[in-house]
C-alpha cells in the first residue's frame, strides 16, 4: 500500500503544478544592423524548454508561465545566439526588445525538431547535421540526397541522376527513417528514389540524425533519421504578403527549372503555396553521355495554419509531386543494353495537425497529427525490341501521432507519445513478349501490409547549473506484417486467352500473419566543460523488423534475380557515439567516433552467379568517425573542412560488408567580395575503396573541385534580386562513386556542370 501512497502524492504534485499561478510575456526581435524585424527566430525558455517562433513582424509571446526568473535564448541560422535573463512577476507587464547580429558560422544555435521536440543543436547529445535554408536556396541540386551528400558521414547512393538515396555511416534505405515534416516516407524497393519525390524549392531545412534513434521513431531508425522540413509560414501582426520567383539552368544535362512561391498571413492565419516544373536531357559525362538519364517532373504544395486561440494552432499540409519519362541507366538487375525508365512516379500527401501550446504550467505542448501518403511507381524495362517488362505498385502509408510534452519541474522535461502507422503495398509486373503475343503476370511483392504501433517516453534532466544534461529514452512497439497467398507467375495471357499456371516454388509465398514485439532505448549525456565546449556520449539499443520487400521480393528483370526471405529475423543493434563540440565565435568543430554492433543484419547474399537472396548476417560491426570544422580567420572569410570514415565487417566470416563508403571529405574556402557577392571554392575527395565484399569491385580514389558565386540581395524598390552561379566538377574529372548503383555499365559520374540561378523576391 505504501507504493500507492507515493503514486497519489506524485499525481497530486503534478495537479498542483498544472494549476499554479501563471502570467504572460511578449517581445520583438530585430536585426542589430538594420533594425528590421526578423521572422522565424526560435525563442526558448531554457528552464522550461518552452518554444515559439517570431512572426513576420518579429514578434513573439508566451502564456501560462509561472512567476520566477528564467533564461531566454533567441536563435536563428545566420545569427549569433542571444541570451537574456528575465524576472516574471504577476501584474507586471514584461516586454522584451532583442537585437541579433549576423554571423558567418554554424554555431549550433539552430533549433531542430527531429528529437520529437524543439531543441537547440548544441544542447542535444546526438550527432546532428543541419542543412540550412541558405545552402538549399543556393543549390540547383536535383534531389534531397544531392543536397545532403557533403554532410560528414552522409554519402549519395544513385540509380542515375534523378533516382537517388542516402547512406549514413555505411547504412542506407532500410536502416534510415525518412520524414517530411515529421511524416514517414514508406517505400522500399530495389530502385526506390523516395527522396527524389520532394520539391527542393519548398524545403526550409534538412535535419540529419546519425546513429540509432529507434527509441523515438521505432523500427527502421537503426542507422539514422532524415527529416525534411518544408516552408510553412507564420502569423503576422497585420496582413502580410510576400513571395518569390526563381529559375535555373544547368549545362551538364540542359536542365531547366522554374518555381513560384506565394505566402500570406494575418494575425490568426497564414498560408503558403509553392509550385515547380523541371526537365532535363541525358547527363554529360567526361568523354560521352550517360544514356537514358533525362527526366521531367512537376510539383505543387499548399500549407496553412489557423490560430483560433492564442495557444491553439491548426495545421494543414498538401503536397503533390509527379515525374514522367525518368531515365534509369542500364546495368543489373537489368540486362546489358536494356532501356529502363519510370514512365510515371508520384507522391501525394495530406497531413493535418492540432497543437495546443502552454496548456498549463506543466503541460507545455499537446498535439495530435494524422497523415496519409500515396506513392505510385510505374517502371518500364525494354531488354530487347521483342520484350517489355512493366512493374507497377502503390505504396500507401497512413499515420497517427499523439504526443504530450511535460515540464515536470525546472530543468526536468518529459516527452510521451503514441505513434501508429501502416504501409500497404499493391502491385504487379507484366512481361510482354511481342512476337508470341504473350503476357506473363507476376507479383514482385505479394499484396501485403506492414503496421506498427509504438509507445515512447523521453526524459530529459539538466543538472549542475545546466552543465550536465541527461537524456533517457524508451519505446515499445507492436508490429504486424501480413501478406496474401501469391503463386508466381499469377497468370499467362496468350492471344487473349488466360491460363492460370502452377506455382513456382522459388518465387511463391503462402499467406502469412507475422507479429513482432520490440523495445528500444537510449541514454544520452552532454557535459559542458566550458560554455562553448561540450562532450557528448550516446548509446542506443535499436530494432528493425524486415520490410515487405526484404521478406517477399521477387525481382527478375532479365538479368540478376533478387529473392526475399520470409524467414528473416529482426535486426537488433547496439550503438555507441562519443563526440566533441566546440562553439567559438570564430571557430567551430564537431567530431564523433562511433561503433554500431548488429545481430542479424539483413543483406543481399549471392546464392548463384546470377541471383541473390536476403539473408541475416549473424554479427556485424560498423565503426568509424566523422567530423567537420569552420574557421572565420579574417573578417568574413571562412575556411571549412569535413572528413568521414567507416569500416563494416561480418564478424563471423571476417568479410567486409557491401555498400560501405570509403574515407572521404571536403575542404573549402568562402570569400566575400565587399557587399556584392561571395565566392565558395571547395575540393571533395574519396579514397580508394579496396575493403569490399566478395561480389563488389574495388573503386579508385578521386578528387573534384566546385566553384560557387552567390550575390547578396540587390534591392530595387520592393524587389530583392539574387543571382547564384558556379561550376561543379571544374576539371571535368572522370570518376566512379563506390555507392553508385549504375551496376557495371555506366560507371562514370556527371562531368563539368556550369549553372546559373536567379531569384526574384518581394
Amino acid at each position: 500500500m505504501k507504493n500507492y501512497k507515493y503514486i497519489i502524492i506524485y499525481l497530486f504534485s503534478i495537479y498542483c503544478l498544472t494549476f499554479a499561478q501563471t502570467v504572460q510575456f511578449k517581445g520583438i526581435i530585430k536585426n542589430s544592423e538594420t533594425s528590421s524585424p526578423i521572422e522565424n527566430v526560435s525563442v526558448m525558455i531554457t528552464e522550461l524548454q518552452l518554444f515559439t517562433t517570431s512572426d513576420a513582424s518579429g514578434k513573439f509571446s508566451f502564456s501560462n508561465i509561472r512567476e520566477g526568473e528564467y533564461s531566454i535564448t533567441f536563435s536563428r541560422i545566420g545569427y549569433r545566439l542571444e541570451s537574456q535573463t528575465i524576472l516574471i512577476i504577476k501584474g507586471v507587464e514584461t516586454n522584451l526588445e532583442v537585437s541579433l547580429t549576423k554571423t558567418e558560422l554554424m554555431l549550433g544555435d539552430a533549433v531542430v525538431t527531429s528529437t520529437r521536440s524543439a531543441r537547440i543543436v548544441k544542447d542535444v547529445p546526438l550527432p546532428i547535421e543541419l542543412i540550412d535554408e541558405k545552402t538549399i536556396e543556393r543549390s540547383i541540386k536535383i534531389s534531397t540526397s544531392d543536397v545532403v551528400e557533403k554532410a560528414p558521414g552522409v554519402s549519395l547512393v544513385s540509380d542515375g541522376t534523378w533516382a537517388t538515396g542516402v547512406n549514413i555511416r555505411g547504412l542506407s534505405k532500410q536502416n534510415i527513417v525518412y520524414l517530411i515534416d515529421g511524416n514517414r516516407i514508406e517505400t522500399s524497393t530495389n530502385i526506390s528514389a523516395g527522396l527524389s519525390l520532394v520539391d527542393l524549392s519548398n524545403v526550409k531545412n534538412i535535419e540529419i540524425v546519425k546513429g540509432g534513434l529507434s527509441s523515438l521513431y521505432g523500427t527502421g531508425a537503426t542507422g539514422g533519421v532524415i527529416n525534411i522540413m518544408t516552408n510553412r509560414g507564420s502569423t503576422s501582426e497585420k496582413f502580410y504578403f510576400n513571395g518569390f520567383l526563381s529559375s535555373s539552368y544547368a549545362s551538364v544535362n540542359s536542365g531547366k527549372a522554374a518555381s513560384v512561391n506565394l505566402s500570406a498571413s494575418d494575425r490568426i492565419w497564414y498560408a503558403n503555396f509553392t509550385a515547380t516544373i523541371r526537365n532535363a536531357d541525358d547527363t554529360k559525362i567526361p568523354g560521352g553521355t550517360l544514356i537514358n538519364s533525362g527526366f521531367q517532373d512537376n510539383s505543387y504544395s499548399f500549407s496553412a495554419g489557423l490560430l483560433p486561440l492564442e495557444n491553439v494552432e491548426l495545421k494543414l499540409d498538401y503536397q503533390k509531386f509527379r515525374a514522367e519519362d525518368v531515365g534509369i541507366p542500364g546495368g543489373a538487375p537489368f540486362p546489358s543494353g536494356a532501356k529502363a525508365s519510370y514512365p510515371f512516379t508520384g507522391r501525394e500527401m495530406l497531413s493535418g495537425e492540432l497543437v495546443i501550446k502552454n496548456l498549463s504550467s506543466s503541460l507545455s505542448n499537446l498535439s495530435v497529427k494524422y497523415y496519409t501518403q500515396l506513392i505510385r511507381r510505374e517502371v518500364e524495362i525494354i531488354p530487347n525490341p521483342n520484350v517489355i517488362i512493366a512493374p507497377s505498385a502503390d505504396h500507401k502509408t497512413d499515420g497517427l501521432l499523439l504526443q504530450a510534452d511535460w515540464t515536470l519541474a525546472k530543468n526536468h522535461f518529459l516527452i510521451s507519445g503514441i505513434e501508429a502507422w501502416e504501409r500497404s503495398y499493391i502491385g504487379e509486373r507484366r512481361k510482354t513478349i511481342i512476337p508470341q503475343n504473350k503476357v506473363i503476370i507476376d507479383k514482385p511483392v505479394p499484396n501485403s501490409t506492414f503496421g506498427s504501433i509504438g509507445f515512447f517516453l523521453h526524459d530529459e534532466l539538466h543538472l549542475i547549473q545546466n552543465k550536465f544534461k541527461l537524456n533517457l529514452g524508451a519505446r515499445y512497439d507492436l508490429i504486424r506484417v501480413t501478406n496474401e497467398q501469391t503463386n508466381n507467375p499469377v497468370a499467362i495471357i496468350t492471344n487473349g486467352n488466360t491460363i492460370i499456371p502452377p506455382p513456382n516454388p522459388d518465387a511463391s509465398y503462402d499467406a502469412a500473419d507475422v507479429n513482432n514485439k520490440s523495445w528500444s532505448g537510449n541514454v544520452g549525456l552532454l557535459y559542458s566543460i566550458f560554455d562553448d565546449i561540450n562532450l557528448i556520449f550516446n548509446t542506443a539499443y535499436t530494432f528493425r523488423s524486415p520490410s515487405l520487400e526484404e521478406r517477399y521480393q521477387y525481382i527478375d528483370l532479365g538479368s540478376t534475380v533478387y529473392y526475399g526471405n520470409p524467414n528473416l529475423e529482426p535486426e537488433k543493434g547496439l550503438s555507441y557515439d562519443l563526440g566533441l563540440r566546440v562553439w567559438k565565435d570564430k571557430f567551430t568543430i564537431t567530431a564523433d567516433g562511433f561503433i554500431n554492433l548488429f545481430n542479424d543484419l539483413v543483406i543481399d547474399q549471392p546464392i548463384s552467379d546470377t541471383s541473390y537472396q536476403k539473408q541475416n548476417v549473424g554479427k556485424a560491426q560498423l565503426m568509424g568517425f566523422d567530423a567537420r570544422m569552420e574557421y572565420n580567420f579574417f573578417q568574413r572569410n571562412v575556411i571549412y573542412a569535413s572528413a568521414a570514415y567507416v569500416n563494416g565487417k561480418d564478424m563471423e566470416t571476417e568479410e567486409y560488408l557491401p555498400q560501405i563508403p570509403p574515407l572521404n571529405g571536403t575542404l573549402g574556402l568562402k570569400i566575400p567580395i565587399k557587399k556584392y557577392f561571395d565566392i565558395d571554392l571547395s575540393a571533395t575527395f574519396y579514397s580508394e575503396q579496396n575493403r569490399v565484399s566478395p561480389d563488389e569491385k574495388v573503386t579508385s580514389g578521386y578528387v573534384y573541385f566546385d566553384l560557387a558565386i552567390n550575390s547578396y540581395p540587390i534591392h530595387i524598390s520592393l524587389l530583392n534580386i539574387q543571382i547564384f552561379a558556379g561550376v561543379e566538377n571544374i576539371f571535368n574529372t572522370s570518376y566512379r562513386s563506390h555507392l553508385s548503383t549504375y551496376r557495371g555499365i555506366n560507371l562514370t559520374e556527371p562531368g563539368r556542370n556550369i549553372y546559373a540561378k536567379m531569384k526574384l523576391a518581394w
